[in-house]
């Protein structure tokens, strides 16, 4: 997740799905500070930011008082903050060229990289953190102990400690151009005139390589490979370096159509997926209008190790822009956002004889017992991974639904799957597939944005609907609480889910080990957040071992939900139970459009209840 944005729409789903939970009327904790609290924000450390009038302000659940403030951030706005997905990090970036750049770790609350503190002219030109390493490299001009004068370089710093491991000197000339990347005791850092590759423990130069203007390097430390992308107004040139000595092993850079989209490396070669997209949109607009609405198209390339050539002569078609890429061990398995799932050998050759054909918008693709699952907005089924084809012969074919949620159930083997057409259940043995509930009849114009099994039948839930049937689809009961103003939930919530999954996708792109990712087992969403967690989980950091146990931790508020709406005394949270139905209680917010965060794990609700105070409610009780 690069930007705040993308941050902020996973966070209000996991607000939107109806995982709120238990309150009591009074507020357990207040916290009260000397200025308005302009905003608040909870992330996924499970630390509630706050902008008051005094500070940054971070909040840990189940406290007395703040964790922290931060007196020289009080004027921080939600687009100065920048994520680090899966880690505790905080990159505050105020915009412009040359930024003061600050990074906490929002878990201790601690400031672990200030360009001000160290030294750096007017801020830093670029930054870019490097995982798993947790290493944080920035460029610009910085002022050596002892010395007056600034000098231009490439700052090493360890985010676990917060301090510098070593300023790379470069001339004026050749800044750094790129996103660099390390491998063992190299730093390879690229520059407008060459790539330089330094010791982090000496600082000396070990070699150059002469590829300019490169724009990310990605080492494979298995192989002992090095490889530089540079960007070519909307195309691509990639180069093989030689990790020993900087001599290019492949004789120039092989040009590729389009800008990269994934890379993964593979035995057979370096495979690449690129993006040659046609929005009419420009910016950033654009560039998500792209991605969610899969205009424009795909291609994979399949890079000969040795010589940088594309190992085929044809590329798959894809007619589409690619959402879902696997590297099998027969193969490289993807899917089309507009619809499609292919399988093509390393060898280029189709594995099946001809693509499939699916619905648009496919939102999952992972392993079962039979074969492989998909979940489109218009069809379901199973499919053979050798042959392409159904498993049983038949795929389950429904409404176009903007919002398909899945599950399985264990204790019957069968999917279900809701859909704008109703709930069908698909046979685990034998994939026979029947309509077992029709339309949910939810109200606002809301659909079901997700199912689950209870031990008392299966539950639907929305914003601002819940209901329950038995097990056979029979309706037990219905709640429905009316939004306080209109409810846009229902157009919007898949535009925001296609764009927090594609943003989660695109931030573990980089991550340990995605770059040999293969496709998973089916499971729900709070285990492909745990899946994605994994990368990190050795690393000996209390902040670390916090967000691990953070992930994998049950939630606090799994058996209640809570619904905004309006009270007689005014807007407020309505907490029901999930197996009954029934009410359990009441919280008035009193204002028309309030202010808050509910942590769901810990069972935390924090309200703004006046200008300059944050309430805390332990959902629990």
């Amino acid at each position: 997740m690069k930007s705040f944005f993308r941050k902020k729409i996973i966070l209000n789903i996991v607000f939107t799905l109806g995982v709120l939970t238990v309150f009591s009327q009074n507020p357990d904790v207040n916290y009260t500070f000397n200025g308005q609290v302009k905003w608040m924000l909870l992330t996924n450390t499970g630390t509630l930011l706050a902008s008051t009038g005094e500070a940054l302000v971070g909040i840990r659940p189940n406290t007395t008082s703040p964790s922290f403030k931060l007196d020289r951030l009080k004027k921080i706005k939600e687009e100065n903050l920048e994520f680090v997905p899966g880690t505790p990090y905080l990159i505050i970036k105020p915009k412009g060229m040359m930024t003061h750049t600050v990074v906490i770790d929002i878990i201790k609350g601690k400031i672990v990289f200030d360009s001000k503190a160290e030294k750096w002219q007017n801020g830093v030109t670029s930054r870019h953190f490097i995982s798993p390493e947790m290493k944080f490299v920035v460029n610009g001009m910085h002022k050596e102990k002892g010395l007056g004068q600034y000098k231009g370089g490439v700052g090493l710093y360890d985010m676990l400690d917060g301090k510098l491991i070593r300023i790379f000197e470069r001339k004026a000339g050749n800044p750094m151009s790129g996103k660099p990347d390390i491998m063992g005791d190299n730093i390879i850092i690229p520059g407008i005139k060459n790539i330089t590759c330094y010791s982090i423990n000496s600082g000396a130069i070990k070699w150059t390589a002469n590829v300019k203007n490169a724009t990310q390097i990605i080492t494979n430390e298995e192989t002992n490979e090095i490889y530089a992308f540079r960007s070519k107004g909307t195309n691509t040139v990639v180069y093989k370096v030689n990790a020993d000595n900087g001599n290019l092993l492949w004789s120039e850079g092989n040009k590729i159509n389009g800008v990269i989209a994934r890379i993964n490396f593979t035995e057979h070669g370096l495979a690449l997926v690129t993006n040659i997209v046609n929005s009419g949109q420009k910016g950033f607009v654009g560039k998500i209008a792209n991605k969610v609405k899969g205009s424009g198209q795909s291609k994979v390339y399949l890079l000969d190790l040795k010589t940088g050539a594309d190992k085929w002569k044809k590329s798959p078609k894809t007619k589409g822009i690619i959402s879902h890429f696997y590297i099998e061990d027969d193969g490289i398995l993807f899917a089309v956002a507009t619809g499609g799932i292919n399988k093509v050998g390393f060898d280029g050759t189709p594995l099946w004889k001809k693509p499939l054909k699916t619905g648009p918008g496919i939102q999952i693709m992972a392993r079962v017992d039979k074969g492989i699952l998909y979940i489109s907005q218009t069809d379901t089924d199973i499919i053979d991974m050798k042959t392409g084809k159904s498993v049983f012969g038949k795929a389950l074919k429904y409404k176009n639904s903007k919002a398909v949620c899945s599950t399985f159930d264990e204790d019957r083997n069968r999917f279900l799957v809701s859909c704008k057409s109703g709930i069908y259940e698909i046979d685990g043995s034998n994939g026979e597939y029947n309509l077992i509930a029709k339309d949910s009849k939810f109200e606002g114009k809301e659909d079901p944005s997700s199912i689950q099994i209870r031990q008392g039948g299966i539950l639907l839930s929305s914003s601002q609907n819940l209901t329950m049937l038995d097990f056979q689809g029979d309706t037990k009961w219905h709640v429905y609480h009316k939004a306080p103003g209109i409810s846009t939930f229902g157009k919007v919530f898949m535009a925001a889910l296609a764009v927090s999954s594609m943003a989660m996708a695109n931030a573990s792109a980089y991550q340990a080990g995605a770059n040999r990712a293969a496709l998973g087992s089916y499971h729900s969403e709070t285990r492909r957040m745990e899946s994605y967690q994994e990368g990190f989980g050795n690393i000996a950091s209390a902040s670390f071992k916090e967000l691990n146990k953070r992930f994998k931790a049950t939630k606090a508020t799994e058996n209640s939900a809570f619904i905004l709406t309006k009270l007689n005394n005014g807007v407020g949270l309505v907490k029901v139970d999930k197996d009954t139905g029934e009410t359990v209680d009441e919280i008035l917010l009193k204002d028309k459009k309030p202010m808050y965060e509910v942590d769901d794990i810990e069972g935390v609700l924090y309200f703004k209840s006046k200008g300059n105070t944050i309430s805390a409610f332990n959902l629990k009780k």
